[in-house]
């Protein structure tokens, strides 16, 4: 990882702290956390390489190995910031200079099966490096299965060593350039020309599969006969099928994007003397090493075809280590999507922002000797972790979690009788005008500030220009970090919030890409000091109302809806399945269509039963196999049944999961509803609230900003990358009741369902029916 003008300082500096009796152990001075971050040193070992935080919530943290040529390199686990007393495994390496345990991989799935080691090997006498498979048992490492050997590594330098898992399921493994090249026709330093010699699997970045270690399919050299374990006696000739790119001095740190749902790896090329590099990996890509050093043109010439790859961002001689990518939503703002990287020699940790901004002037901080950097998800939030070689520390930066916000004072839910629409921008002649892409819109919702704390409103998101997400808060407060819609390109899609108003009643809309919206106001949360009669929640165990795709009872003989293209079905609610026949205000309901495999869009709009017809909606559906659910809390007609209208939509399912008081109950204080500022309990891609499902699992949440007494939230539930159509349920107990909360109809979506869910004991059970991320985001509690 050293340039050619500090490695031999270095590998003397190191040689020092392993072979000193008389000096003191060298620490480097760890000054104060960037504001808002706590910082700690978590453990002390030997010279460390890499560290990185696996699925299940460990962390592993490699040592070196030493400094000679027979050393003996550890994995060790970290859980939560505490070292664990199980050494993963021992293994025999080559460990003089920069030679030793280098990097570790490991798929991104719960249980970890296997994790992948790069480390140098003696073989028969020589060193060289390697990329084995190791079985998971427990806390230790079993059974090696060799991938790739024979690595070349004849100057001692120059490894390389990182390894990656992408988004497609295929082992990265970077290669440096040996230092000395292999063959021994062109010299060292900036005249080995190894990395352009395609014969070599030195100076490049491999793609392989993770099983097998075969070369991977679509690599650029595909096809032709692998040089795994050939070393120099390949033919000059061949164009070894591993490589996925080349011209790299020495890739010590590769890092990828854990949340872009297409592989996105970040390399760091340590340079010669001149510049240091940050490059995103490119299929097929040339780096341009020998001849390009970052942005300088060396005047070497011989580096075969371009064009060159250019780097991300380059910076005068150093030795650039570890990178890191902050995912959206767990630091500040400005980390949105950035990437972190590091110098060995100066200790400085850089930031390059999403759009491609860095400012060196400006470190985030300074660990020296640092060589790995991992954003790993801990109950507490998101960690940096960093380890450091001379001082074998391992750091951890935190940015705490903020604490749940302050809920409202108690409030009690009034019905409309029908939707009151407050926005459409399709309707210019009331003032209204496309959302642009990246602003924030006041929208009034006719309600008093001073009586009223939050409304429940429908909002739909109409023909984003791509894919986007809109998140709606109370006006003159800070965007929360949260999403209430999300759509691709050109849909129609509703969904249901609750939003706390300021005190002119303003809500504030905001969306990430130009759309057009619609917000309907369904109801409103009114001041309710002591006990109240109407307007409580009371929560009831969930139960399918209806489904016209099957009868369920003798109440239920529904069928699909009629051959027009606007019809009506007519659902009894009042008697049934704990819904009381008098008392009820309103029924909280999770509604959903499913569209008839035609290319039309369609809609669903519930009114209680009797009311006449009016156009607004609760849901839309897009056409082919589209299935969209939504929260709906609305009033029953006399007969204590609701109106389902429906266009382009053939069947309907119906679910109830509570009810609304009306006038004639008893005045209580349960069930009134206390809003709050949207709170993430659940982030599956950050590992926070619980780890991601790998379907059909149930998941347990106890939410930190929901008091143990509380009978029910009020949620937001998003699933991510998904690699299943299905459904999550969310319920309060076993048995698991047959019913949905949200709904998935192909793989890669992105799909926000909103609900008023029953608690039980305080708790709340997801069962995930396809391997997915989920989000879950709390608006408000009923009060227990």
């Amino acid at each position: 990882m050293a340039h050619r003008s500090v490695r031999t300082a270095l590998a003397l500096a190191l040689v020092l702290v392993a072979a000193s009796v008389c000096l003191p152990t060298v620490r480097h001075v760890v000054t104060a956390a960037p504001p808002g971050f706590e910082r700690t040193v978590v453990a002390d070992l030997g010279p460390l390489t890499t560290v990185r935080g696996l699925a299940d919530g460990r962390v592993a943290v490699l040592e070196k190995g030493g400094f000679s040529t027979a050393g003996t390199a550890t994995v060790r686990w970290l859980r939560n910031g505490v070292l664990q007393p199980t050494v993963a495994l021992s293994l025999p390496v080559c460990a003089n200079s920069e030679r030793g345990l280098l990097g570790i991989a490991a798929a991104p799935s719960v249980p970890v099966a296997a994790v992948y080691l790069y480390y140098t090997a003696n073989v028969s006498g020589t060193c060289v490096n390697r990329v084995s498979r190791f079985a998971v048992d427990g806390d230790r490492l079993v059974g090696e299965q060799v991938l790739l050997d024979g690595i070349q590594s004849t100057g001692g330098n120059h490894n390389g060593g990182d390894l990656e898992i992408g988004a497609d399921g295929q082992l990265y493994v970077a290669v440096g350039d040996a230092g000395t090249d292999p063959r021994g026709n062109s010299g060292s330093g900036g005249n080995n020309d190894a990395a352009q010699d395609l014969s070599l699997l030195n100076g490049k970045i491999l793609r392989v599969d993770p099983a097998t270690g075969a070369p991977s399919a679509g690599n650029p050299f595909a096809g032709g006969a692998p040089c795994d374990g050939l070393g120099t006696s390949a033919p000059v000739d061949r164009r070894c099928p591993e490589i996925f790119a080349w011209g790299l001095r020495n890739p010590y740190r590769i890092a990828l994007d854990p949340i872009a749902t297409a592989t996105r790896i970040f390399v760091n090329d340590v340079g010669q003397n001149t510049r240091e590099e940050v490059s995103e990996l490119v299929a097929g890509g040339n780096y341009g090493w020998p001849c390009l050093e970052g942005t300088f043109v060396t005047g070497r010439t011989g580096c075969g075809f371009g064009p060159f790859v250019a780097p991300l961002t380059d910076y005068p001689s150093g030795s650039v280590t570890g990178g890191a990518f902050v995912p959206n939503g767990a630091w500040p703002l400005p980390y949105d999507g950035a990437y972190l990287f590091g110098d060995y020699l100066s200790g400085d940790i850089w930031v390059r922002s999403a759009v491609g901004v860095v400012d060196y002037g400006t470190p985030f901080d300074e660990i020296a000797g640092m060589t790995d950097l991992a954003m790993v998800p801990e109950p507490d939030g998101l960690a940096l972790y960093a380890v450091t070689s001379a001082a074998g520390q391992v750091i951890r930066i935190l940015y705490p979690d903020q604490p749940p916000p302050s809920p409202s004072p108690p409030l009690r839910y009034v019905a409309r009788e029908v939707p009151m629409r407050v926005l459409d921008t399709r309707e210019p002649e009331g003032g209204s005008a496309r959302l642009p892409a990246g602003t924030v819109r006041d929208v009034p919702t006719g309600v008093d500030g001073a009586t009223t704390r939050a409304v429940l409103v429908n909002i739909t998101y109409v023909e984003p220009v791509a894919r986007g997400f809109l998140t709606a808060w109370e006006a003159g407060q800070g965007r929360p970090r949260t999403s209430n819609v999300n759509a691709d390109a050109g849909q129609i899609v509703a969904n249901a919030a609750v939003v706390p108003v300021d005190i002119s009643g303003r809500i504030s809309v905001y969306s990430n890409v130009d759309t057009h919206l619609v917000v309907d106001v369904l109801g409103a949360f009114e001041l309710a000091a002591g006990p109240v009669s109407a307007g409580r929640f009371v929560p009831v165990a969930p139960a399918r109302l209806a489904d016209t795709r099957e009868p369920i009872d003798d109440l239920n003989r529904f069928s699909r809806l009629g051959a027009e293209p606007l019809d009506r079905v007519n659902v009894p609610v009042a008697g049934r399945f704990g819904v009381p026949s008098t008392g009820v205000g309103a029924v909280t309901l999770t509604v959903t269509g499913l569209s008839s495999g035609s290319a039309a869009q369609g809609w669903v709009n519930v009114l209680a039963a009797g009311t006449p017809f009016r156009l607004n909606s609760n849901l839309n559906t897009n056409g082919g196999a589209d299935i969209r659910p939504n929260l709906v809390v609305v009033p029953l007609g006399a007969d204590g049944s609701v109106d389902m209208w429906a266009l382009n939509v053939p069947h309907v399912v119906v679910d109830v999961t509570g009810y609304f008081s009306d006038v004639s109950a008893a005045p209580l204080t349960v069930g009134r509803f206390r809003s709050l500022t949207p709170y993430r309990e659940v982030d599956t891609r950050e590992g926070r609230g619980f780890v991601a499902p790998a379907g059909g699992d149930v998941r347990l949440l106890d939410p930190r900003s929901v008091p143990s007494d509380a009978i029910g939230i009020s949620q937001n539930i998003t699933l991510v990358d998904n690699l299943a159509p299905g459904f999550v349920t969310s319920y309060p107990n076993e048995p698991r009741p047959f019913v949905s909360s949200a709904n998935l109809d192909g793989v890669d979506q992105v799909r926000a369902a909103a609900a008023f869910t029953p608690l039980g004991a305080g708790s709340v059970r997801y069962f995930f029916q396809p391997p997915t991320q989920a989000v879950v985001d709390i608006t408000g509690y009923f009060e227990g």
